[in-house]
């Protein structure tokens, strides 16, 4: 399905002209891409899936530098946790979908806890200042396969996974997936 809608441009308020196309993603299935860009440089783009499967969850014992090429298939719905870094990603209204490996998984945490560590440093808060630099070491010997890492992934959609013969696959409870968030508005028709 093609379609075509217009909206105004946040930034000048020119009309922009949106793409909605449904495309079947792989490790995700079916979604709906949204895509707009603007004169002005404004752009935004959204993807939709369109696919709801069993709940799951997903654990990987991350003990060598070999356990960080597995493959992370994070859904817009998809929560990922790191007990030993005290790491939980939960979804959001932006949340977004990515494929990565589990090294992607630590430059992100490691992106977002620098910033925080800087930004407490700039406060003068030493206590924080001082649990991101712990956080950060982490991430360091977790690359040098010198601090093990537990990484799990649960979707209440099943749209997610750590693709990885190591990883280990539970199907989540219906109480367990009312528990977790999905970082949208789902519509049950």
């Amino acid at each position: 399905m093609n379609l075509t809608t217009s909206a105004n441009c946040p930034v000048c308020g020119a009309s922009i002209p949106f793409s909605w196309e449904t495309s079947d993603i792989p490790h995700f299935g079916e979604a709906m891409i949204i895509a707009g860009v603007c004169d002005c440089g404004y752009r935004h783009s959204d993807t939709i899936l369109l696919t709801q499967k069993e709940p799951v969850r997903f654990r990987m014992a991350v003990k060598s530098v070999d356990d960080l090429n597995a493959r992370v298939i994070r859904s817009s719905s998809g929560t990922l946790r790191i007990p030993e870094l005290g790491v939980d990603i939960e979804p959001g209204f932006a949340s977004e979908c990515y494929i990565s490996n589990v090294e992607g998984v630590l430059d992100r945490v490691e992106g977002v806890v620098g910033f925080a560590t800087r930004s407490a440093r700039e406060a003068c808060s030493a206590e924080a200042t001082e649990k991101g630099e712990e956080i950060l070491e982490k991430i360091s010997l977790a690359r040098q396969g010198r601090f093990p890492l537990t990484l799990i992934l649960e979707d209440p959609l099943g749209n997610s996974a750590i693709d990885c013969e190591k990883a280990e696959r539970m199907l989540l409870s219906p109480e367990q997936a009312a528990g977790l968030k999905t970082g949208m508005i789902i519509v049950d028709v």
